[in-house]
């Protein structure tokens, strides 16, 4: 920045860039607004485990839900110019959870919203949550002490290739492996999430999720 000399008093370009709510991406993009409305979206259709596919693995579903999810999602990009900007966004969301002897599984569909427009920039809402707040969104029980996440095994979710994560919580006082998955589906976001006990068996069934009608 050059330097102002005896130029009159006024803003910086720092302090400008400071004092907006976000910045653009290449020179002669507008800048975003200090105060926008929220964003206001609802999932497409809800991702579920067919009936046939829970009883096999001796799940009973506990969870069956459309629900309303209010979360600020920010987005911090870097290049020749930083993109900060933070969003209220309102979601509709599906939920699906299901039990089967001390494990859980849980799955929430998010829309995926665009937090920036110019460039876009789409982020899953869900995601903004904390990890235990995503554990209840999902399977609806209370989780604490949740650890680092790290990556688990390569899976085929709704058609797509992913890599699930993993980490340990504590539930009702007891140990947990907690494994996630997220993935795109359309014009939505899925995120599902697998609780097991330390010391039950049980392959979570990530692959067999389904939006068909």
């Amino acid at each position: 920045m050059s330097d102002p000399g005896d130029a009159a008093p006024g803003p910086t370009r720092r302090a400008f860039l400071g004092a907006t709510a976000a910045t653009a991406a290449t020179a002669g993009c507008s800048l975003l607004p200090e105060e926008q409305e929220p964003i206001e979206a609802s999932a497409d259709a809800p991702t579920f485990l067919p009936e046939a596919v829970a009883s096999a693995h001796g799940y009973a579903e506990t969870i069956a839900e459309e629900t309303t999810l209010s979360v600020s999602v920010t987005v911090d990009l870097s290049g020749d110019v930083q993109i900060s900007n933070t969003r209220e966004v309102i979601a509709d969301v599906y939920r699906r959870g299901y039990a089967a002897n001390g494990r859980r599984f849980g799955v929430v569909t998010a829309p995926a919203v665009a937090v920036i427009e110019q460039p876009e920039v789409v982020r899953d809402p869900v995601a903004a949550l904390s990890d235990a707040r995503s554990v209840e969104l999902a399977s609806g029980i209370d989780a604490s002490g949740v650890g680092d996440r790290a990556e688990s095994r390569s899976l085929t979710v709704l058609g797509n290739d992913v890599t699930g994560e993993t980490t340990t919580a504590t539930v009702d006082g007891g140990a947990v492996e907690l494994e996630r998955v997220r993935v795109r589906a359309g014009s939505d976001a899925v995120t599902a999430i697998a609780v097991t006990p330390d010391g039950t068996d049980g392959d979570a069934p990530f692959g067999e999720l389904s939006r068909d009608a």
